[in-house]
């Protein structure tokens, strides 16, 4: 009751708006995006106390835009600054503070974890937003005999060690196995023996034998009518989070979850945990004893390589800007890593840097990388560290931060530890320190805003009314304004008989994406029309009619409607997509070839361009297979290109994430603070002969389908390497492929906005 029902269903689901056309223009468009002004536009809609709010946007744009931008200068960040106006001047502290947070969720949603941090310690108590500190002793006191432990896995975090010390301490021999095909008659023998004998049995990585767990549920749910029981018996289970897992195996559990250290300093500092403190100590500069006989070499390369390791695990917290795949490099390899570096130096005269470098990146990390475009980046990475410099040049810079991360003098174990807890705290590492740029964050801070609000959505209760009415309501009135919003079906056998003597490549592009559409916009039609009629009580709702109706009331896209082409749009900008890509086909069909095609309405873009290299080998008699694209960004804006290109094709819908297009110089340069993506201008895709392509000068930029890079086996994102200019400046960085691969810059053909 002391929030409005309304206001917080606005808060999960942002602001839905189906037609852009409809609402009035962005009278900020130079620093507000389109997506934040849905937010606001239907945030003037939701009651008194947001009336005439987007009218505010033109009476007081210049306020508005300092209190937006106040922590890119300098300045506190938003949810900490008083807002601009009256909207704070009437309510209860409780509608006060929520008002606040629905702008910010409106306007920087990055900011929205900490705007939800900072609610929740005002309004309830900070002693809610502070985790508290594990102890696994404290969890044992809690156990009984029938009731096991379950530790959730998350990537990094191993509880065997701690279990390993707590039985150690009480006494208790603790038996383990990891689970894994053939392993479970040795789990049963292992429960068995120590439900008699008193021992603790842990069985780890419990979701790779999911078919033998509810033999597991069973052997528990016995064990409080067993007589035979020892008072000192606990079972503790181990697992990555699977929706597979037994319910009832879950209720009777206690579960327990960790996170491993987060943060280069934390990384670095377990590293050398693992290092023999009194065999490090031993080596000095005279090479006697100790772990190496080149002890200079070896403290400098590996304190390069406890950092090149820190910086693998913790670049995963830019999600697609870190890696293409978030791989769980592990204790492991660092060890294998170190005791190679003991190894070749111990027995080469000279430094085998090279060598190194290969092993080390190439065959041991590189070990785990399944992707083309990270394993490039674990080339890069590699070749900054190891290097001469970082042995000879007394404290070698490992980044560009003049402050942090240099390698420290040379001296006992203990000062390279002190100098460690010198480095920014946990979480403090800037993105400078992984070679990104500082909007990485902003990036970062929006997933972790969109996972919070589509949890908290998915909780909440179906029959749940509001003052604007029901669930129901709002998804039929949803479902009735999307279905008239659908494009008509394509006319196949029109289409064909009109392009009859058209032998072209790209006519059967043409034919195959119409086809695919037709599909795609018969099931949206269905479903919406069979959803309208399970709401009103004609028909029974189905399982997939749920899903659709839960979609629909999250502005999701329901994945039935994703299997032609996948998008992580909302569904209030996937359905206006949806139209301009039936558009660029109906125009195709009705006025002929375009003369600047949108790559991003292909349902398969692939297949477009190898169509369009087939058509220029066939009008030069040449082999598809040797040729290759020249990249030509074209100064010119499509309404001034008169005609289609004579070889290749005019290409548009590319967004530069990670970087922006200097349209003055015509390179890559860095984007603006909270540019998080740029528009590309129109690229001229011509065919040339591979041995003529020229690559000096350029950034191999990686092309996806969609922002998650990976995509799945069904639906690939990658569909290319686009050659784009760099700064021609001799000595800058920027002017280095490295500089982009670290940045983790992309094209994209979709957003998820």
């Amino acid at each position: 009751g002391k929030i409005n029902r309304n206001e917080f269903t606005f808060f999960l689901r942002g602001g839905i708006v189906l037609d852009r056309n409809k609402r009035g223009p962005n009278p900020c468009n130079e620093w507000l995006s389109e997506e934040a002004w849905d937010n606001v536009s239907e945030l003037d809609k939701l009651g008194k106390d947001f009336a005439g709010f987007s009218s505010a946007f033109e009476q007081q744009a210049s306020d508005w835009q300092e209190w937006y931008q106040s922590d890119m200068k300098g300045g506190k960040p938003p949810e900490q600054l008083e807002m601009p106006g009256d909207l704070m001047s009437t309510g209860t502290d409780y509608e006060k503070h929520f008002r606040k947070m629905l702008i910010v969720r409106s306007l920087r949603p990055d900011r929205v974890n900490y705007a939800v941090t900072e609610y929740v310690s005002q309004m309830v108590g900070e002693q809610y937003t502070q985790p508290p500190p594990f102890n696994l002793n404290e969890t044992f006191h809690s156990t009984r005999t029938y009731m096991p432990v379950i530790f959730v896995l998350s990537a990094g975090s191993d509880p065997t060690q701690m279990l390993n010390d707590l039985a150690r301490e009480k006494g208790i021999s603790l038996k383990q196995v990891a689970l894994g095909q053939g392993q479970a008659p040795i789990a049963e023998k292992l429960f068995n023996e120590g439900v008699v004998g008193g021992d603790w049995v842990l069985l780890a990585n419990c979701h790779l034998s999911i078919r033998w767990l509810p033999v597991l549920e069973n052997m528990v749910m016995s064990l409080r009518d067993r007589k035979d029981v020892h008072p000192n018996f606990r079972l503790w289970l181990s697992s990555d989070p699977t929706p597979k897992f037994p319910i009832a195996l879950l209720q009777s559990s206690i579960k327990v979850t960790t996170e491993p250290p987060r943060g280069i300093r934390s990384i670095m500092k377990r590293m050398y945990g693992l290092v023999n403190k009194e065999e490090f100590n031993k080596m000095d500069k005279r090479g006697g004893g100790g772990l190496c006989n080149k002890p200079e070499q070896y403290k400098n390369l590996l304190f390069a390589l406890t950092f090149f390791h820190a910086v693998l695990v913790e670049r995963k917290k830019f999600l697609t800007l870190g890696w293409n795949i978030p791989y769980a490099f592990n204790d492991s390899d660092f060890d294998v890593c170190n005791n190679l570096l003991r190894y070749f130096l111990n027995k080469q005269d000279e430094t085998p840097l090279e060598a190194l470098k290969y092993l080390i990146a190439q065959a041991l990390y590189g070990g785990r990388v399944t992707d083309e475009i990270d394993r490039r980046l674990l080339g890069v990475y590699i070749e900054q560290y190891f290097t001469l410099d970082a042995i000879v040049v007394k404290n070698f810079a490992l980044t560009e931060d003049e402050k942090n991360y240099r390698i420290p003098d040379f001296g006992k174990y203990e000062s390279y530890i002190q100098y460690i807890d010198t480095l920014p705290p946990p979480g403090a590492d800037p993105p400078e320190a992984f070679g990104q740029h500082p909007n990485a964050d902003i990036t970062m801070q929006k997933e972790g805003a969109t996972l919070l609000l589509d949890t908290v959505m998915s909780l909440q209760p179906r029959e749940s009314g509001g003052e604007g009415g029901s669930n129901e309501k709002f998804v039929l009135n949803l479902a009735k304004s999307l279905e008239a919003r659908v494009p008509a079906l394509f006319n196949r056998e029109a289409v064909e008989q009109k392009f009859a003597k058209d032998q072209s490549p790209l006519k059967t592009v043409l034919l195959q994406e119409i086809d695919r559409y037709n599909v795609i916009l018969r099931r949206v039609a269905k479903s919406l029309k069979d959803l309208q009629m399970g709401i009103k009580g004609l028909i029974v709702i189905s399982s997939e009619l749920e899903i659709v109706f839960d979609c629909l009331l999250q502005n999701k896209v329901p994945p039935a409607w994703k299997q032609g082409y996948y998008s992580l749009k909302p569904l209030s900008s996937w359905m206006n997509d949806l139209i301009l890509r039936i558009r660029q086909f109906s125009n195709w069909v009705t006025k002929g070839q375009p003369k600047v095609f949108w790559l991003s309405g292909f349902t398969f873009p692939n297949g477009f361009l190898t169509a369009l290299l087939q058509t220029s080998a066939r009008a030069n008699g040449v082999p598809i297979d040797s040729l290759g694209w020249e990249f030509i960004v074209v100064k010119e804006e499509e309404k001034q290109i008169s005609s289609p290109a004579k070889e290749g094709a005019y290409i548009k819908g590319f967004y530069l994430e990670g970087a922006q297009w200097d349209v003055e110089n015509w390179h890559l340069e860095e984007p603006m603070p909270m540019q998080l993506f740029a528009e590309m201008p129109i690229i001229h895709f011509r065919p040339q002969d591979l041995k003529q392509i020229k690559q000096k000068g350029t950034y191999s930029c990686p092309c996806y389908r969609y922002p998650i890079r990976t995509g799945t086996r069904e639906n690939p994102s990658f569909v290319l390497n686009v050659n784009l200019r760099m700064p021609p400046i001799p000595g800058s960085s920027k002017a280095s492929p490295s500089f982009w691969i670290k940045r983790g810059t992309a094209l994209l053909l979709s957003l998820a906005m």
